[in-house]
């Protein structure tokens, strides 16, 4: 499902843009569709379609995604199977510091060869509402402010759906923008179509899975991603950098004997010397099987596709 099915669904009741917004941000709170504010109850303010209409527009916002399963971690964090409304399952992570870990697609296209969520393709795309009713859920356990699209999936893959969660996420969701984290493994697409947003937008952090900085090694790795040299990704992750004063999270995956020789450590600081940027280490998780419950827990992670956050 998509946002705009759901603001249809609303003015089809005869929601004005101030009754839709109201029911969005409640829905986004993980509130009640009928919770009043101190100055109006929903009863005086709701046309009476509308109001009639909720537990039913409700129960249908539930059913978006629904927890199967929560494993804990011992930092505080929790993963969750989440089932969608069709019985697919994703992946979202409650992270310290009320961050959450979110899935845009059902499944991965990409193939990296330490992650196990592509081991079985690409299975749908998430609506943009699914992907906004990872975050309702996991604001029903605790506080989120700051949302990564790092789980299941590609977000460039799915990028319509993705932008619009962002950009409801960034108004009516009270996220602020750069807490809004767009994760990536490099295509000219995000780069292009984060250029067009228009003033005003919701302009989310970005994100790129680097991992090495040898680009046939790189096409080894991840043997699906589009072939951009690591110097030109960085380059490109510079200049939005820039444009947003967001600085850009590159992400690591530590591969012993692969991509974790003094070679590399150089190369880094090549790459990166004088970027607006950060590097992100994730020790590999041999471990780790995606939906299992009984992964090696050392403390420190959460476990999401073999990798550890």
């Amino acid at each position: 499902m998509k946002i705009e099915a759901i603001r249809q669904r609303l003015r089809e009741l005869g929601a004005k843009p101030c009754h839709e917004q109201r029911l969005l941000r409640a829905w986004l709170q993980a509130q009640s569709l009928g919770s009043g504010t101190r100055r109006q109850r929903a009863e005086d303010f709701l046309p009476l379609a509308l109001r009639d209409a909720l537990p039913a527009i409700g129960a249908e916002l539930s059913a978006l995604a629904q927890v199967r399963s929560e494993h804990p971690g011992a930092d505080g964090s929790a993963r969750l199977l989440v089932e969608l409304a069709d019985g697919q399952a994703v992946e979202s992570v409650l992270l310290p510091r009320a961050g959450l870990c979110v899935s845009t697609q059902v499944g991965c296209a990409v193939g990296c060869q330490f992650c196990m969520t592509g081991r079985d393709g690409l299975l749908r795309q998430l609506g943009s509402a699914e992907i906004v009713a990872q975050v309702v859920l996991g604001r029903s356990r605790r506080s989120v402010g700051k949302v990564v699209f790092m789980g299941m999936g590609e977000p460039a893959h799915n990028l319509s759906n993705v932008l619009e969660a962002i950009e409801l996420l960034g108004t009516a969701g009270a996220i602020a923008h750069k807490n809004l984290v767009f994760s990536t493994v490099g295509d000219h697409r995000v780069f292009e179509r984060f250029a067009q947003l228009p003033p005003g937008a919701v302009k989310p952090a970005l994100a790129i899975s680097l991992h090495t900085s040898d680009a046939q090694l790189r096409a080894t790795l991840l043997p699906r991603a589009p072939r951009i040299a690591p110097a030109e990704l960085v380059e490109l992750g510079e200049r939005y950098a820039r444009a947003t004063g967001y600085p850009i999270q590159y992400q690591w995956t530590l591969l012993e004997g692969v991509n974790d020789g003094d070679d590399e450590i150089d190369a880094i600081a090549r790459l990166l010397s004088g970027k607006y940027a950060m590097m992100n280490f994730i020790p590999y998780n041999t471990n780790c099987l995606l939906y299992t419950s009984d992964a090696a827990d050392d403390g420190e992670s959460v476990y999401l596709g073999g990798l550890d956050f």
